[in-house]
């Protein structure tokens, strides 16, 4: 969803008497400015050695990680990383099915660009999981 301007706002306000009483431009805007950011990608492949890498579509403050895994490996991490700088802690990939969450967010990494690429590192070759990065537009 693209974001709503202040001035597209105030044109759907008083685009129809009903859009002005309900200030629809203005909920459009709240939505589109504060609305939570989520993007969801799979390791399928070795990660170890090449990353996966994440292409982010819009400008973006990275709040927390989630690692769900799905492959048992022993000692698995997955890191969501900018280039080789970690922006995440090494999340748990070792257990089938577990879900883990980010238990640290490095700040100073965490603001993104529109078209940045992000990647996931693995520990090991057989570190297999969902990494979903949940993070607000700036």
């Amino acid at each position: 969803m693209a974001q709503v301007t202040a001035a597209a706002a105030d044109k759907l306000n008083r685009m129809h008497p009903t859009f002005q009483e309900l200030q629809f431009g203005t909920a459009a805007y709240e939505i589109s400015q504060y609305s939570p950011v989520i993007i969801s990608t799979a390791v399928t492949e070795a990660a170890n050695s090449t990353a996966k890498s994440v292409t982010i579509p819009f400008a973006m403050r990275v709040l927390f990680c989630v690692c769900e895994c799905t492959a048992g490996s022993s000692s698995g991490t997955l890191t969501l990383r900018k280039a080789t700088t970690a922006i995440s802690d090494a999340m748990e990939c070792a257990t089938d099915k577990k879900v883990v969450y980010s238990a640290s967010i490095d700040d100073a990494q965490s603001t993104l660009a529109a078209g940045d690429d992000v990647n996931i590192i693995a520990h090991g070759a057989n570190d297999k999981g969902v990494v979903t990065i949940i993070g607000i537009r700036v």
